[in-house]
């Protein structure tokens, strides 16, 4: 195989798989969920009383907001989180995406 040819799918699979790191478990992980359990707070605080799964990173590789919070969404499922608290993105010069957040489960009140 050329070494055009490898390096071209190289990089056309690190883009289609994104940047996103392992998520950074910090608190007791769940059964998982599907991602549509998953409700999404952008940068306001939910309004529950909640601990903190894990936190999750993203460093690029996506090229919508949307794609990229789908993606942490299904990582919060994936540690059993009720909820994305999303704290931080950011379009980068190349029309990336970059963000954080944290996976989320309410407590009951």
């Amino acid at each position: 195989m050329k070494r055009s040819t490898v390096l071209t799918l190289l990089l056309s699979s690190h883009l289609a798989s994104g940047c996103v790191e392992p998520a950074l478990v910090v608190g007791q992980p769940g059964p998982g969920l599907s991602s549509e359990a998953v409700r999404i707070y952008y940068f306001d605080r939910p309004g529950c009383t909640f601990e903190t799964i894990a936190h999750i990173r993203v460093t690029g590789g996506y090229f919508t907001l949307n794609s990229m919070v789908r993606n942490m969404r299904q990582d919060a499922a994936e540690v059993g989180a009720d909820g994305l608290y999303v704290l931080h993105t950011q379009q980068l010069h190349n029309k990336e995406f970059l963000g954080t957040a944290k996976a989320i489960r309410c407590l009951p009140a």
